[in-house]
């Protein structure tokens, strides 16, 4: 499985970053291993369409806009999981997950996260 999670930095164990389409870096983490990347796009879309290429099955996230999370169900591919608002460091957000703590997002539950994202940023 190869896991996506938007970071504030390259460093080791970085916290996650609040803003997806914007975030500077991803880390990818696939079998255990953890590499953070650069965002090579601009934007929630253009990320998505970059995550999807590399084959990643599972975002972590914080804040999404409605733009993405609509591509991530044409993708058909990806599962989302949310990891709270609250600053978390990417370890903490990975054994969350592992331990299935993090609420997987989906046409039930995803209006209050964009409301909390709009709220915050304009578009």
């Amino acid at each position: 499985m190869k896991i996506a999670v938007p970071v504030k930095t390259n460093q080791e164990n970085p916290p996650l970053a609040p803003l997806f389409g914007k975030a500077k870096w991803f880390a990818i983490i696939e079998s255990g291993q953890v590499t953070i990347e650069p965002n090579p796009v601009k934007g929630g879309a253009a990320v998505i369409a970059w995550l999807a290429s590399e084959g990643v099955e599972v975002i972590l996230f914080q804040e999404m806009g409605h733009t993405p999370y609509e591509m991530i169900k044409e993708t058909g591919t990806i599962d989302l999981f949310h990891a709270g608002y609250e600053r978390i460091l990417l370890e903490d957000a990975l054994e969350r997950f592992e331990a299935d703590k993090l609420e997987e997002i989906d046409d039930t539950n995803i209006d209050p996260i964009i409301a909390h994202h709009e709220a915050k940023h304009s578009h």
